[in-house]
């Protein structure tokens, strides 16, 4: 076993749970406090803000902190959040910082994940290690779920932060005991300039997919969940479940998938992948809580099918790709696109949405449109993995 796996895993397993528990609701939550599509966008571009002010920050603590007091600054913002939410409240005038807390945490949280699990992969093997890692998450992150769906159905917030901050707690004196040493890399590599990040530029048309995947992990995080939401009647809980057996779904298709996308041609299987997102999003804007209960679920399983297939072949060419060329400088350089685009982006959404009464009646068209601009994905990678293709088969 790689002597990261153990600290990796732990790390994801815990931050799964915690995920689980509160900020995979935020969007519903914050939809449930009265709010419209108008002010999730704002909350989601302050959130893209915070993300870029902690990854700076990350960027230059890396070289200062040993990863046990990394690990530690990462469930501090988790707890924070929760207590902004519980001692501020949810009105405007503090949604944009409790979105701003939502973006510092997720910053220390993704980036360091993706870095500790970089160094456990290899282009022959990132698909399956990625698969792998999906179902390990989704399982935790469905427990985290289903509490959490409860406690906000059956109980007060503040029950929230009690469970959270226990686990927040129990966690720490894990790593503490632990004592997990950071890769060598995390030190090799200096952080990066502001030249330096608006200089990049490659032949795979890596900027290009940094500025809109950022914007469809928002709209599957965020977007979709509030439809799920509105599908179960808003209801926390019927929400859990049906994630739930979604989530089932999803560890099934990982496992079939997981251990086949190393071996079969990488730039069809990738292709194909992008026509399935294409056409999830279509089915997400046909989708409709007057559709009988089979035609629901048979839409439901297929959105998840093609999602789940894309993310995997999707994650794959990204950590190929990083990899191949810039190793953990791709991933930092992936992070600031993403997020500077999610700041101007979605503030944009919010203001132009802000005039809108019924703002669920956004969701449609907003669909739509990603389901055509979501064929910009066929970009990615494909002059280098076409070159490759025709090696492959000249050699053959």
């Amino acid at each position: 076993m790689h002597p990261l796996a153990k600290t990796f895993y732990q790390f994801l397993g815990l931050h799964s749970v915690l995920i689980g528990i509160f900020p995979f609701f935020l969007p519903v939550y914050i939809w449930k406090q009265g709010f419209g599509l108008s002010e999730v966008c704002l909350f989601i571009g302050a959130a893209g803000a915070g993300f870029c002010i902690g990854l700076y920050v990350w960027d230059h603590l890396r070289f200062r902190i040993n990863l046990t007091s990394l690990i530690a600054v990462s469930l501090v913002l988790e707890i924070l959040l929760l207590l902004n939410v519980r001692v501020l409240g949810m009105n405007l005038g503090v949604l944009s910082l409790l979105g701003f807390s939502y973006g510092v945490y997720n910053c220390f949280f993704w980036t360091t994940q993706r870095a500790l699990f970089f160094e456990r992969v290899n282009t022959s093997n990132s698909g399956r290690s990625y698969g792998n890692l999906q179902i390990y998450v989704g399982f935790l992150l469905q427990v985290g779920i289903l509490a959490g769906g409860f406690l906000l159905e059956t109980t007060g917030f503040s029950y929230i932060v009690i469970c959270s901050g226990l686990l927040c707690v129990a966690g720490f004196i894990m790593f503490i005991f632990s004592r997990p040493e950071a890769p060598a890399t995390f030190s090799e590599f200096k952080p990066l300039t502001i030249r330096e990040i608006f200089r990049f530029k490659d032949e795979d048309n890596s900027k290009l997919i940094f500025v809109i995947d950022g914007i469809y992990l928002f709209l599957e995080s965020f977007f979709w969940v509030i439809s799920l939401f509105l599908l179960a009647h808003e209801s926390f809980t019927r929400l859990g479940f049906m994630v739930l057996s979604l989530a089932v779904i999803f560890g099934i298709l990982f496992y079939l998938l997981k251990n086949t996308i190393d071996r079969v041609a990488r730039n069809q299987i990738y292709q194909l992948s992008v026509v399935l997102y294409a056409l999830s999003w279509a089915l997400r804007a046909m989708v409709d809580d007057d559709d009988s209960l089979v035609v629901l679920f048979i839409s439901l399983v297929l959105i998840t099918f093609c999602t789940t297939f894309f993310r995997l072949a999707m994650n794959k060419r990204f950590y190929d790709l990083a990899r191949e060329t810039l190793s953990h400088r791709y991933l930092v350089l992936k992070s600031y696109y993403s997020q500077i685009t999610i700041l101007i982006v979605f503030v944009g959404l919010g203001l132009w949405f802000s005039g809108v009464e019924n703002s669920e009646n956004l969701l449609v068209p907003t669909y739509w449109a990603a389901s055509a601009f979501s064929l910009l994905f066929l970009l990615y990678g494909a002059t280098r993995y076409s070159r490759s293709s025709e090696v492959q088969s000249t050699a053959r």
